[in-house]
């Protein structure tokens, strides 16, 4: 259960600090939204393959 629970937060995308980083220091502003909402939908694809790997 424990590794399971450590695999699960080591996937969860964390674009989220990329974001607040680019708009704090006024680079790259526009690109990074895109990239986040790839990560995103990459996460949503990617999780439940890794879940279910880690489970078995």
């Amino acid at each position: 259960m424990a590794v399971g629970i450590i695999v699960l937060f080591a996937t969860v995308s964390t674009d989220a600090n990329a974001y607040i980083f680019a708009v704090q220091y006024q680079r790259l502003v526009n690109p990074v939204p895109g990239a986040v909402a790839l990560g995103t939908l990459l996460a949503a694809v990617t999780l439940p393959v890794v879940v279910w790997v880690v489970a078995r």
